[in-house]
């Protein structure tokens, strides 16, 4: 069965979680600035987090140009 893909305010918790200068249990300072400046919610601002992590992890696939390029230079070499 597939999986469902992360929603916005998970995916945002988690970064928000894992990166270890703006976690807010290891340096609450650092995430009230963020906050503050920011002037968005809590939950838009994790949203926010969230979507941006995920346009990030999306890999670049190559064009079919370059795979077939890749297959005939590989056949050129044998």
């Amino acid at each position: 069965m597939p999986r469902k893909a992360k929603s916005d305010w998970t995916a945002g918790l988690e970064v928000l979680l894992n990166n270890p200068s703006a976690n807010p249990l290891r340096n609450p300072k650092v995430f009230g600035e963020v906050h503050k400046e920011s002037g968005m919610s809590l939950s838009t601002m994790i949203r926010h987090l969230g979507k941006s992590s995920k346009q990030r992890k999306e890999p670049t696939k190559p064009t079919d140009a370059e795979r077939s390029e890749a297959r005939l230079s590989a056949m050129d070499k044998d």
